[in-house]
C-alpha cells in the first residue's frame, strides 16, 4: 500500500510496498502530485495495463518511448527538455530495440562510435541521460532491468572554455551580424544570461527604471537579474518594437542565435573558443575583475554553488594589488 509523508524540506516522501513487486519511493514538491504518482503507480501494480502482461508489456518499450517519457515526467517545464529530446530522439537511431534487450556492448559501440564524431563532453553526456533513462525507468516504470552503463568508462569531459571576449572583439563580431540578432549576443555580453533565458524574455519581465529583470524557471530557477545602463536601452529598444505583454522579446530558435555567431566568428577569422556561452563566462569574469565579493558575482551569474564560479573567473595577482590598498 502507499504512504505519504511530509519532510522537514517541505517535501512530500511516498513509498509503495506492496508484495510480490519492488517497493516504490520518490519525493514531491505538492500532496498532489505525490499523490497522483500514488495513483498511478498502485494501478500499474493491481495491473492496470492487463492481469497477465504488465511485465511482458514494459519490457517491450523501446529507448525511445521510455527516453521521451522520462523527457515530458521528469525534464517537463524545464529549459533543458527540448535539447534532451532532440538527443534521444537521434540516439535512439543507434538504440533501436526495447529498452531490455541493451546490453553493456551495445552502450560501448555505441561510445566508440560517437567518439569517431564527436567531443568527450558530447559523448559524456548522452552516456550520462542513457544512464539516468535506465534509473529512472527501474524505479519509476517498475521495469525489471540493470543498468548496462554502470561497466563503461565514460570519456573524460573536456577542459572548459576559458576564452574571455573582448569589447574590441565583440564591436567586431556585431558589424558582421545582421540587425535582429546583434541584440541577443550584447546582451549576453551585457547581462551574464544564458541564451535561454533571453530567448524567453517578454515585456512582462522587465522593469527597466529599477535596471532588472526576472527570469523565469530558469536553469537555476527564477531569479532577478541587474542590468547595465547599455541593456536597458537594448531591451528598452526590443519592447517597443512588440505589443503584447507576453510576446517574446526576440522570437528566434536557439540554433540560430548560435549559428549568427559562429558564421560572423568564422568570416572574421577568430578563435574557435568564441562561443554564444563564452559572451556569459566573459562578463562574469569581468564582474570578478571589478573586486565584487562571491555573493556579488553570483548574483549577477545566478549560480547557486559557489564552486561553479571558480570556472567563470579569471583573476590573477595583479587584478588585486590596487585592491590591497
Amino acid at each position: 500500500m502507499a504512504s505519504i509523508s511530509k519532510l522537514p524540506n517541505g517535501k512530500y516522501y511516498c513509498q509503495i510496498r506492496k508484495k510480490g513487486i519492488k517497493p516504490a519511493y520518490r519525493a514531491f514538491q505538492s500532496l498532489k502530485d505525490a499523490e497522483e504518482w500514488c495513483v498511478k503507480i498502485e494501478g500499474r501494480a493491481h495491473g492496470s495495463f492487463g492481469q497477465d502482461e504488465p511485465k511482458e508489456r514494459s519490457n517491450n518499450l523501446t529507448f525511445k518511448t521510455v527516453g521521451l517519457r522520462y523527457c515530458k515526467e521528469v525534464l517537463g517545464g524545464k529549459s533543458s527538455q527540448k535539447n534532451q529530446v532532440y538527443r534521444i530522439e537521434r540516439m535512439a537511431n543507434f538504440f533501436d530495440c526495447p529498452l531490455s534487450k541493451i546490453t553493456k556492448w551495445d552502450v560501448q559501440d555505441f561510445k566508440y562510435h560517437r567518439l569517431e564524431t564527436v567531443s568527450g563532453t558530447t559523448c559524456r553526456d548522452e552516456l550520462l541521460i542513457l544512464s539516468r533513462i535506465f534509473k529512472w525507468a527501474k524505479q519509476e516504470l517498475l521495469m525489471d532491468i540493470e543498468n548496462p552503463c554502470k561497466e563503461i568508462a565514460f570519456p573524460r569531459a573536456n577542459k572548459p572554455r576559458s576564452k574571455v571576449i573582448t569589447k574590441e572583439e565583440l564591436s567586431a563580431l556585431l558589424k558582421e551580424m545582421s540587425d535582429m540578432m546583434k541584440p541577443v549576443i550584447e546582451l549576453a555580453f551585457e547581462t551574464a544570461m544564458r541564451r535561454s533565458e533571453i530567448l524567453r524574455l517578454t515585456p512582462s519581465c522587465l522593469h527597466l527604471d529599477e535596471r532588472i529583470l526576472d527570469v523565469i524557471d530558469g536553469k537555476t530557477g527564477s531569479r532577478t537579474v541587474p542590468l547595465t545602463k547599455r541593456a536597458v536601452v537594448l531591451l528598452q529598444e526590443a519592447a517597443d518594437s512588440v505589443s503584447h505583454p507576453n510576446a517574446r522579446l526576440f522570437p528566434y530558435a536557439p540554433y540560430s542565435v548560435s549559428q549568427a555567431l559562429r558564421r560572423a566568428r568564422e568570416k572574421l577569422g577568430m578563435s574557435d573558443d568564441i562561443r554564444f556561452h563564452q559572451l556569459r563566462h566573459s562578463r562574469i569574469s569581468m564582474v570578478a575583475k571589478k573586486g565584487f565579493n562571491q555573493a556579488q558575482i553570483m548574483m549577477v551569474s545566478g549560480h547557486r554553488d559557489s564552486r561553479s564560479v571558480q570556472r567563470y573567473t579569471h583573476l590573477n595577482v595583479r587584478d588585486v594589488i590596487n585592491l590591497l590598498d
